[in-house]
């Protein structure tokens, strides 16, 4: 980054899905340079008391801006579209678009990679792990009993996290709400000429998309358009944007 203002930061982990939509959100607006970005270790800083504070659930990313928190990627996108000029417009109060970003945001990609694929796969190892995240969080709420509300917060979506990960019928489910999400996309850019919106605007949608597309190819298989053409094609564009080579080329 070229400039770095103290008050403005981001934190994220290079292995969140939603960390590289924050990222390709500031590309896009072109105000990658006004933030230092702030890599966390995840299942220690993300439930330190000061992290905490700032983010009762624990997660990345957040936003610090002219020194106010701004945690969640939806809430980073409205914060700079109103912050940062008019373009280009992300659109992120237009109903249409946020009806699109909603469903993206629904799928748990790490069930897609780490979640039990089969009835019989041994997940102890997980379980125990969990497990020991989980008397992490406990221990900081005994250490810091002024912070219980929020680590309660934590404790919270730590617990949905496991039921991600070692429950194989929300495998299944997030499984078939992606193929789900597919076929809807394909329709969608058909109808569209290549576009997610009959506008042909591009919007926060596109970089919820294109973000969770990037992750999915990244981490769960690098084949995975293969045989979604019309998908693949307007990945190829987007991926070709100067904004996410900013972010991730």
């Amino acid at each position: 980054m070229s400039q770095v203002f103290s008050d403005n930061i981001l934190y994220y982990s290079p292995g969140s899905v939603f960390s590289n939509i924050a990222i390709l959100l500031l590309c896009e607006k072109g105000i990658q340079d006004q933030f230092e970005f702030r890599p966390l270790q995840m299942r220690v800083d993300n439930i330190a008391p000061w992290y905490i504070q700032m983010n009762p659930k624990g997660q990345v990313p957040t936003l610090v801006h002219a020194g106010k928190a701004i945690p969640d990627s939806l809430n980073i996108a409205r914060h700079i579209d109103e912050c940062f000029g008019l373009s280009p417009v992300l659109s992120t109060r237009d109903a249409n678009v946020l009806s699109i970003v909603e469903k993206w945001r629904q799928v748990r990609v790490l069930s897609l990679v780490a979640g039990k694929k089969t009835e019989t796969q041994d997940v102890d190892a997980l379980k125990g792990t969990l497990q020991e995240s989980r008397q992490s969080v406990i221990r900081n709420i005994e250490e810091h009993p002024e912070l219980e509300e929020q680590y309660k917060i934590r404790l919270s979506i730590h617990d949905d996290r496991t039921k991600i990960l070692i429950d194989h019928d929300t495998y299944l489910l997030h499984k078939a709400s992606l193929a789900s999400l597919f076929d809807e996309l394909e329709i969608n850019l058909q109808e569209n000429n290549g576009h997610l919106l009959p506008n042909k605007i591009r919007s926060v949608a596109d970089i919820y998309v294109t973000g969770i597309l990037y992750w999915l190819i990244s981490k769960l298989d690098k084949d995975i358009l293969k045989y979604r053409p019309i998908i693949q094609s307007y990945y190829l564009k987007q991926s070709s944007r100067p904004s996410f080579i900013r972010a991730f080329v």
